[in-house]
């Protein structure tokens, strides 16, 4: 651990709860990543059925539930290849740090939650189609907390879907949806206060200005001690692959210092705040505290 402009930068390398390669896993990748990242986009999309639908759906919730509902074992049911083609892309870096990160988020939100130190908590769930933290999170605590959720996307499909995943954790009662954009909700939130804000997944495609000017008006909507969570994937090497290969456009990579630099420029400045990374070092979850 070490201070970035006074915010705390942490690599979390816990084995029993990520993903991580083995050294021999790693040495291979010298070799295998230069190829994967030159690979034509048409031959990873019709490898599996499962490739096919997280490049027609790149960028949205559905392609990354694909990549969460990985359960670690080779199906054979739609064929030998396309079975092993679709173990084989599950096993990159990249899927496995988005994995990562739906864990690391739980995790950092169940620390926001305790340490709010109350039983009435509200969440305000930015862009909730694409993380399914938040429902699992308030699914597996529900008896603890007296939760009320606010779920908003501007995406109705990813508000449809959203909806599922609550009744399937028994928690839709607990939860109200808000179709519209980031900034137009919380423009019209402007007067509400929550406990937690989580907007994990969206700032991947945010550009630097547009970045600061959404973390002002969250700071404007959250309760004083209140929790602010974020995220944003860092350049890797396998940055062409995800992009030109699986075919995942427009994301925005930045740093450490990148993100330092834009929390300095809002009105977090002065939050106390700190930054993880799964064990990959590819997708950072920005933790700030009010």
């Amino acid at each position: 651990m070490h201070d970035l402009e006074n915010i705390k930068i942490i690599i979390d390398s816990d084995r029993k709860l990520y993903e991580i390669h083995s050294f021999i896993r790693k040495t291979i990748d010298i070799f295998l990543v230069p190829i994967l990242n030159r690979l034509p986009r048409g031959l990873f999309r019709k490898s599996s059925k499962k490739a096919e639908t997280v490049n027609k759906h790149a960028t949205t919730h559905r392609a990354l539930e694909v990549i969460y509902s990985f359960n670690n074992q080779v199906n054979f049911e739609k064929g030998i290849f396309d079975g092993f083609f679709t173990y084989f892309w599950q096993k990159t870096s990249h899927a496995k740090a988005l994995r990562n990160r739906l864990k690391l988020v739980k995790r950092e939100l169940l620390k926001a939650i305790h340490s709010l130190n109350k039983k009435e908590i509200k969440i305000l769930n930015l862009a909730c189609g694409s993380n399914r933290a938040v429902i699992e999170v308030v699914g597996m605590h529900k008896n603890d907390f007296d939760f009320k959720v606010f779920g908003m996307d501007k995406n109705e499909s990813a508000i449809e879907d959203a909806k599922a995943l609550t009744t399937a954790f028994d928690v839709d009662h607990l939860f109200s949806w808000h179709q519209n954009t980031v900034s137009g909700f919380l423009k019209e939130a402007e007067q509400a206060q929550f406990d937690i804000v989580e907007m994990v997944g969206f700032l991947d495609y945010v550009p630097d200005e547009k970045a600061v000017f959404l973390f002002d008006q969250i700071y404007s909507v959250l309760a004083d001690g209140g929790f602010f969570i974020t995220g944003n994937i860092k350049d890797n090497k396998e940055r062409r692959f995800v992009t030109e290969v699986v075919g995942w456009p427009h994301l925005i990579f930045r740093s450490e210092n990148d993100l330092a630099r834009i929390l300095k420029q809002s009105k977090f400045k002065d939050a106390a705040t700190h930054i993880v990374y799964e064990p990959h070092n590819i997708h950072g979850v920005v933790v700030c505290k009010k």
